[in-house]
């Protein structure tokens, strides 16, 4: 079903559920994966085995993945549903608009010792992200690779491939689907900037509360994520896949 229909596990539990409770199908108690259906086969559509690339347009496989912040507790980190067709550049503002960056400077990301990002004439190691793609380097589920942003505060991703699904009919991705925390302010001056950053905001009689708070724009709650406005960043990239 999951194949056939081209949607997520989930998605098919949901499926069972509810043809379950409409007469249609029965499931044996204890049982794992059985499914009768009550319907004799003349009452049965016929079904006619999709492209394996879907419609005109579709990515042929969507990658479930989760990129958290590293050293950081509790930890900062989405789970985003992207096509595997997408191109590392476009990976990383993806990766960006998710974790709630401002794309202010350079990153990498760094694959069994290969090193993607933006060219540059004094780092030659470095290979073009344009021309390698998240399906290339991360073929399977349980991969995971470091992606790098800020060479100045440092701030280390580990991303993680969960799962390999099949696109679902109608759904616009990229798409977060969850996450936890706020992402630190651009510049803070990484981990150890952070950490700081939060005590002085936390506290009035700090030295550097009032300063800090006006830098950041007059309040900040660490604990805030807000799913809907993380979703209509990524629907602002567009649905290009370069």
């Amino acid at each position: 079903m999951q194949r056939f229909f081209r949607v997520s596990p989930p998605t098919v539990h949901q499926m069972v559920l509810t043809l379950e409770e409409r007469g249609l199908v029965a499931r044996e108690p204890g049982k794992s994966r059985s499914v009768r259906v009550l319907l004799p086969p003349d009452q049965l559509p016929p079904l006619h085995e999709p492209s394996p690339m879907g419609r005109e347009g579709e990515p042929s496989q969507i990658y479930q993945i989760r990129v958290a912040l590293d050293g950081i507790e509790p930890p900062i980190w989405r789970r985003i549903l992207v096509p595997g067709d997408v191109t590392l550049r476009r990976l990383h503002n993806i990766l960006q608009a998710a974790m709630g960056w401002t794309n202010s400077h350079l990153h990498e990301f760094i694959v069994e010792g290969a090193h993607y990002g933006r060219p540059e004439p004094d780092y030659e190691e470095m290979r073009d992200d344009r021309r390698a793609r998240l399906s290339q380097i991360a073929p399977a589920e349980g991969f995971t690779f470091p992606y790098v942003y800020d060479y100045g505060d440092g701030w280390l991703h580990t991303v993680a491939v969960e799962q390999i699904l099949a696109p679902e009919l109608g759904y616009q991705y990229p798409v977060c689907v969850e996450g936890k925390r706020a992402c630190p302010p651009e510049d803070v001056g990484g981990i150890g900037g952070y950490a700081y950053f939060l005590e002085a905001i936390r506290h009035r009689r700090h030295p550097e509360h009032d300063s800090y708070l006006q830098w950041v724009g007059g309040s900040f709650d660490p604990e805030a994520f807000d799913l809907e406005q993380t979703n209509r960043r990524l629907h602002g990239l567009g649905r290009g896949r370069r």
